[in-house]
């Protein structure tokens, strides 16, 4: 109190908000007793607090695991919910930020195997799959994400759900985030780069399982 009535500003950590999630940006968001990762929406960054989309289950006073990704890294912090107005909850800043992943000049945090496979997608803006599911191609697939081949162009953090068979007979899920649109002049159609969420670990195993399977195939038949 005394430095600041002297002019002295109190000293912040840069590094700590250089590795803050971008704003406008999903990231998984745990809560204590409550099974899947929330996907939530970083709307505000300030000097000492944070706001996101409010998840159901989110009390004020709990305390929720944040992990996201970057093209720097993987995070994962611990913040404290402190205020909850209607769709936007308000949280402190963490004290610090783990480091789970350094991508360093190589932006993909896995292995992505380049096939396609035959899928369904349709909005997710909730994080929850709303309307009619429509025909996909999906590609580039891997433990992080995978590309989405549709005949309409999606926007930047559009929230998604994809429906896929990979080493199972019954289709799984999985939500994404339109990170990057670009489009095919052969076909004109349009490529969406996907960030998934939320992924459990049996969900992790069956995608490498997949990528492993398809890749020892093709060595198998000398493509790899």
């Amino acid at each position: 109190m005394l430095l600041r009535a002297l002019g002295f500003k109190p000293k912040v950590d840069t590094s700590l908000r250089h590795r803050m999630p971008a704003l406008h940006s999903f990231v998984d968001m745990t809560l204590a007793k409550v099974l899947r990762p929330a996907s939530v929406c970083v709307e505000t960054i300030g000097a000492s607090s944070f706001q996101t989309s409010t998840p159901s289950g989110l009390a004020a006073g709990a305390t929720a695991i944040f992990t996201y990704a970057s093209d720097k890294g993987k995070f994962r912090f611990a913040a404290k919910c402190t205020v909850i107005k209607g769709p936007h909850a308000t949280f402190g800043m963490p004290s610090k930020i783990e480091e789970l992943q350094k991508f360093g000049g190589q932006k993909r945090a896995s292995v992505r195997l380049d096939t396609t496979v035959p899928g369904h997608w349709r909005f997710a803006p909730a994080g929850k799959g709303i309307g009619a599911l429509s025909k996909a191609s999906i590609t580039d697939i891997s433990r992080t994400g995978a590309s989405l081949i549709i005949d309409r162009e999606l926007g930047f953090g559009t929230q998604v759900e994809l429906q896929v068979s990979l080493n199972t007979t019954a289709p799984m899920s999985f939500l994404g985030e339109v990170k990057r649109v670009q489009k095919i002049p052969a076909s004109g159609k349009v490529s969406h780069g996907l960030m998934f969420h939320g992924i459990r670990p049996d969900e992790d195993k069956t995608i490498m399982e997949f990528i492993n399977k398809r890749q020892a195939e093709r060595r198998s038949r000398g493509l790899a």
